[in-house]
């Protein structure tokens, strides 16, 4: 049910003329695809995941981009790994494919309901970069006195999506993601560092979006360290070390690193059974009597993919802030080779406002970054800056070259409310200009000069600027005022501004037991996909304004799908 006859002959031909080296999607070797002409590789690769899915299909076709982003180790392999390769066969009830968050949290929910449980992760130490999460209903909401209301919550996910999403998966993620909280939290209870999630205070909204007090964390956990508060995701990263010390207490639990994935495994009546993946040099094959879980990410590690099923506009410019270079769409692979179907392209990217070329902007610049204006090279603002990191990155990403030279301007009248904070961000000013990121002058004139951007376009833009800021009116975006400032100051900086890329949100379609569906909208049997992996939730966008659906989404259907494989229905 659901699968496909697809050969390699079938693959080879979507890709060209140039052959696949042997092992397209080999393992580590070459950290990538490995193509047998390596100046055609990245129209090749594009190719090849265009030919993952034999049947007629509808492609993009906008302007080509190379993406410069990361390039992480690829494990999906596409070809015929024969019985007398398998070195070793083992058995379990549930295995997981990914030690990120949402498959720490299916590993353990599996774990305590009492199955056998092997989680495998490609990485030497998993993943985990998150900042905080969205629920609805979790116990430390009631007891703070937080109400959500579950109605508005799930139709602003679907508004965000223009209702191209099914309601089933979000009717999973607002009704269920309070029970996976608590569970979260009675699993961190049993570590040695008193994690704890709490509430986190959002400032009422000035532009027009709805606040939806969803939003939780782990800043008041005392065993995280200092900055992990300012550094955007160090807190995830502590927490999922936790969860897979936690992991060690289950016997029945065998989370195995630097063990990619190969290839899923299907019996004769579709339904999945197993995996072969790769320990070492060999070939194992690990059966799983009630499911498999994907959870391997999203693909923003990838250049080939990202070229072949993201716009150009939201990676031609953009810096990455992904630690683990894990997320290489294995598991969209896995899947679409036999017969999943897929959300629609273009995917949506969680790409944020705020990087820099290395990544995100440090807490020392965030007051001068908030009461900036953004302009183009023509000088012109382009977007009202309070609105969420997302959209103003879409913006820009809109602009002239893909957003590049797009800049935030400010003055020194703009750098913090204390002489401590003035002190910070001139120091960081100063570094930034070191780099080349940032430049400094007495004039608009004078800066636009610097930098490279239309002097006349600038110094029209800051006089503009100054009187709506006079009358109390942004007569072009309907910015907020009360909260700016006008142009006073004694100098005046130019600081890049770039997107910053965190993950992509499109993947393999489920229905609301986080069940992979096939192409004819049939449930693929034991399959399950869960966090960046799965579908049917995100389209066109992410809603940065709705908090933390990313993170909120891979808890609450790591939990579900463990807890289905287990007990079913």
């Amino acid at each position: 049910m659901g699968g496909m006859d697809f050969s390699r002959r079938d693959f080879l031909r979507g890709a060209g003329a140039v052959g696949l080296a042997s092992g397209a999607f080999g393992i580590f070797g070459g950290a990538g695809l490995a193509f047998a002409d390596d100046t055609a590789a990245s129209e090749e690769a594009v190719n090849a995941y265009q030919a993952i899915v034999p049947d007629e299909t509808s492609l993009l076709s906008p302007k080509k981009v190379a993406c410069p982003g990361p390039r992480g180790p690829i494990a999906f392999e596409d070809r015929e790994i024969a019985p007398s390769e398998i070195a070793s066969t083992e058995e379990c009830d549930v295995l997981v494919i990914g030690a990120g968050i949402a498959g720490l949290t299916a590993s353990l929910k599996a774990a305590e309901e009492g199955a056998s449980v092997i989680c495998i992760e490609k990485m030497t130490k998993g993943r985990g970069c998150f900042e905080c999460f969205g629920a609805y209903d979790a116990q430390c909401q009631k007891d703070a006195g937080v109400q959500v209301d579950p109605a508005q919550l799930l139709d602003e996910i679907y508004r965000s999506a223009y209702w191209r999403t099914r309601p089933e998966p979000a009717r999973t993620y607002v009704f269920r993601s309070g029970e996976a909280t608590d569970f979260w939290q009675q699993m961190l209870d049993k570590g040695e560092n008193g994690f704890v999630i709490t509430k986190v205070e959002q400032a009422p909204n000035t532009n027009g979006m709805p606040m939806i007090d969803s939003e939780l964390g782990f800043y008041d956990s005392p065993s995280l360290p200092p900055d992990a508060g300012v550094r955007s995701g160090l807190s995830g990263i502590y927490v999922c070390r936790e969860m897979a010390e936690i992991a060690k207490q289950y016997d029945a639990l065998d989370i195995r690193y630097s063990t990619p994935g190969v290839q899923l495994v299907r019996d004769g009546e579709g339904r999945v059974t197993g995996v072969v993946a790769k320990s070492g040099e060999e070939y194992i094959r690990i059966n799983a009597s009630k499911g498999v879980i994907l959870a391997t990410g999203s693909y923003d590690a990838n250049p080939e993919m990202m070229e072949a099923w993201v716009r150009p506009e939201d990676y031609a410019t953009s810096s990455w802030w992904n630690p683990g270079w894990g997320t290489t769409g294995d598991g969209h692979m896995m899947g679409l080779k036999i017969g999943a179907g897929m959300d629609s392209l273009p995917h949506p990217v969680m790409n944020f406002r705020w990087g820099n070329p290395d990544s995100f902007y440090d807490a020392r610049v965030w007051t001068a970054i908030w009461l900036a204006i953004n302009v183009n090279a023509q000088g012109n603002r382009y977007v009202n800056e309070d609105l969420p990191f997302q959209s103003v990155s879409n913006a820009q990403n809109a602009q002239p070259g893909f957003g590049a030279n797009c800049w935030q301007i400010f003055d020194d009248g703009m750098l913090g409310a204390s002489e401590e904070e003035v002190a910070g961000a001139k120091a960081a000013m100063d570094e930034f200009i070191e780099k080349g990121w940032a430049f400094s002058a007495s004039s608009p004139r004078e800066l636009a000069e610097k930098c490279g951007i239309d002097p006349d376009g600038l110094e029209q833009t800051v006089t503009t600027w100054n009187a709506y800021w006079n009358d109390k009116k942004d007569r072009d975006f309907n910015r907020f005022m009360e909260s700016t400032a006008p142009f006073a100051g004694e100098t005046i900086y130019a600081l890049t501004t770039n997107s910053c890329i965190l993950a992509t949100g499109g993947g393999l379609t489920i229905d609301g037991a986080c069940r992979v569906l096939d192409t004819d909208d049939a449930v693929i049997e034991g399959l399950y996909a869960v966090g960046n992996v799965s579908g049917s939730f995100f389209a066109g966008n992410y809603p940065r304004h709705i908090p933390g659906t990313s993170i909120g989404r891979a808890i609450t259907f790591g939990f579900v799908a463990a807890e289905h494989a287990v007990k079913g229905a």
